[in-house]
Parts: C-alpha cells; structure tokens; sequence
C-alpha cells in the first residue's frame, strides 16, 4: 500500500504516523522493491521501482523524509541499502535530510571476522567507498 500510495505525502504521514506505531515491525518491512513489466503484456522487460522512487518522482520530498524516517527506525540494516542504489544522488541534490540514513546501520556493515587480526599486519582502520561488491 505504500508503493501506491507515496505519491501523496498527507497518505504517507498518516501511514507512518506514531498512531499506527503498534503494527510496524523489524521483521517484516514496508519498503521493498516492486517487479514492473514494461510494455505490453507480449513485453517481458521488466524494472524495479521502490516507494520512494514513485515520490521522488512525484516530487513529495516531505514524503519521502517520512519513509527514510521508516527505513532508519524498523529497517535499519544493510539489506535496506539496495532501495538507495540508483537514487541517492537525486536525494542529495533535491535537498532530502538523509544525514540520520547516513549515520544509520543501512549505510555502515561491519565485518565479523575472527582470523583478520591475526592474518593482517596493519592495524589501521580504512574507510573505502562501496562499489557494488562486498568482497
């Protein structure tokens, strides 16, 4: 429904509102990515639009604030990050606040591996932008 609905920021911020705060949950999420034929029905091209693709496009910045509010407070994990892959730059220059995205857990993974101490001579941290590609 929010897919559908995130042309409208009034329907976004009564869906996202506190008052329906008790059905929201980590485990199953709001925002994903919809599968959508282009074409024709003899067309099988197919695109994937997000909620907040179809807002952006729309122009509803203040919808679009709401729904990353969403994604930082039930879907903050790195799974969340593929809704950003191809939009991020129009948040940016549309002026969209995502400083609270960037500081959250859907931008930053950390790597839990036991052997890297004891198999890697440099102790220093490194900071490297992401490419696609988590190896």
């Amino acid at each position: 429904m929010t897919s559908i609905l995130s042309f409208d920021s009034r329907s976004m911020v009564y869906l996202l509102s506190d008052d329906f705060s008790d059905f929201f949950s980590h485990k199953f999420p709001l925002f994903y990515k919809n599968k959508i034929q282009k074409g024709g029905s003899t067309s099988e091209r197919y695109f994937y639009r997000s909620a907040i693709d179809n807002a952006l496009k729309s122009n509803q910045i203040r919808a679009v604030g709401y729904i990353i509010d969403y994604i930082v407070r039930y879907q903050n994990y790195f799974v969340s990050s593929y809704l950003f892959n191809k939009n991020l730059p129009n948040l940016i220059e549309k002026g969209v606040f995502i400083k609270a995205l960037l500081d959250s857990d859907v931008f930053q993974f950390t790597f839990d591996f036991d052997e890297w101490p004891s198999t890697h001579f440099n102790p220093e941290e490194e900071l490297r932008p992401y490419n696609l590609n988590l190896f």
